[in-house]
């Protein structure tokens, strides 16, 4: 298979991972939700650059809405922004730093995506409550939550990423 045939499907392979891990694997704690679903954005993009990282974001959040139980609404587009913007920060820093970058490292930059992510997150469901009439103040007193629920994922993420980038980057070259 060739390279480019080779990223294609990790691309996808990484949307459809995105799907379960939001799906079956988090933790929903009411407006808050654990979850590793950032973790396959974050891959794409530390192993094939900006553009991976957002299509990965854009695509895994679009099929994880069209699957879940939001299905399209007006707001659907701006839903996937914060997972495309995740992965376009990341990419943007692995091309720039290189996709090899230790947990110490990588943690700081992965904080500031996730803050980053959670913060157009809020804006997006601010919106979201206007379209569809619902108020805000409900969830308002959890983005502090939220924002430290980004600390323990970019802890995570940053000790799991270097390993698999490795290991996968090594696949690649064979």
């Amino acid at each position: 298979m060739n390279k480019s045939a080779k990223r294609l499907v990790t691309d996808g392979l990484c949307a459809a991972l995105y799907v379960v891990l939001a799906a079956y694997l988090s933790l929903n704690l009411g407006p808050i939700k654990l979850s590793l679903d950032g973790l396959p954005i974050l891959l794409g993009a530390m192993l094939f650059g900006p553009a991976d990282g957002l299509i990965i974001g854009l695509v895994g959040n679009f099929l994880s809405q069209l699957l879940g139980p939001y299905g399209i609404s007006a707001t659907t587009i701006l839903w996937m922004l914060p997972p495309a913007l995740l992965g376009l920060l990341t990419g943007l820093y692995a091309k720039r730093h290189g996709r090899e970058q230790n947990a110490r490292r990588l943690f700081l930059p992965l904080l500031l995506f996730l803050l980053a992510d959670t913060t157009l997150t809020t804006g997006v469901m601010w919106v979201d409550c206007q379209v569809y009439h619902y108020a805000f103040a409900t969830y308002a007193p959890y983005i502090i939550w939220r924002y430290v629920a980004d600390v323990i994922k970019a802890v995570v993420h940053a000790l799991l990423l270097p390993p698999v980038v490795r290991a996968l980057g090594k696949e690649q070259k064979s």
